[in-house]
């Protein structure tokens, strides 16, 4: 008995069970790839048009919390150089400065700032803001967290000579 059902299992069901784990391994094979690496691909070219796309309705965020420097005339000047840029009103262009040195007393009333500044924003209407960021890294979470769920933001560093995107802060999918 046991004779006759090894023969069985040998002869056909191991075949069988070969032709169905590869049938099978196939759509478990490009799933597996197009998770691990074609939803990067997508992400990260998703990524770039959302930096480079303006917006219908664009607006600009200048945070210029560095003392001694002006911030503001160097991304004018870089804005007019831009095509994305160029074209957004003197109006829709928002500013927060400090010209001194800042302290965790200063968090208060730069956070109201920007709120008030953020209710500016979204009255206007825009869908797309540029951010532009010169100083300390704690505000840039404190903007981070007070635009996170409005317009898309577009990130912009300074960094050798000039402005870059580094694109969304959110990835919108």
């Amino acid at each position: 008995m046991w004779k006759t059902t090894s023969d069985f299992i040998a002869t056909y069901l191991d075949p069988v069970g070969i032709v169905l784990g590869l049938v099978i391994a196939v759509p478990v094979f490009w799933t597996w790839w197009e998770v691990s690496f074609g939803r990067r691909r997508r992400e990260r070219r998703w990524f770039r048009e959302f930096a480079k796309r303006p917006g219908a309705c664009p607006g600009i965020l200048i945070v210029d919390l560095r003392s001694g420097l002006d911030v503001k005339s160097s991304v004018e000047r870089f804005r007019r150089g831009r095509d994305e840029l160029r074209d957004i009103p003197a109006d829709r262009v928002f500013s927060i400065t400090r010209d001194k040195h800042l302290g965790p007393d200063d968090m208060p009333d730069l956070h109201r700032e920007l709120r008030d500044t953020a209710r500016q924003i979204a009255a206007g209407g825009t869908d797309t803001l540029h951010y532009f960021h010169a100083g300390p890294a704690c505000l840039a979470a404190v903007v981070g967290a007070e635009f996170a769920n409005t317009c898309r933001v577009i990130l912009w560093q300074y960094g050798a000579g000039e402005y870059t995107s580094f694109g969304p802060l959110r990835l919108i999918s």
